[in-house]
């Protein structure tokens, strides 16, 4: 079993940044960082981009997570 760690936890990660620290740095909670590392919850677009250029990385990796296998539906 393969497990992903999500974007934005392992850039904030490897910013060596707190959620806290990274919410002050694009303007929201840091229970909805929280909530984005959880996939409890969807950035928009704006914050996705404030995301992306603060942790430099893709935003298209924010935008669209990793679907695991076992959330595929299977094609009729």
């Amino acid at each position: 079993m393969t497990i992903m760690m999500n974007a934005i936890k392992e850039a904030r990660r490897n910013k060596q940044l707190t959620q806290k620290q990274l919410a002050e740095l694009v303007g929201c909670s840091a229970s909805y960082i929280y909530k984005l590392e959880k996939y409890r919850a969807i950035a928009s677009r704006k914050l996705a981009m404030l995301l992306a250029q603060t942790l430099d990385i893709d935003p298209i990796k924010i935008l669209y997570p990793p679907v695991k296998d076992s959330d595929q539906k299977p094609a009729k």
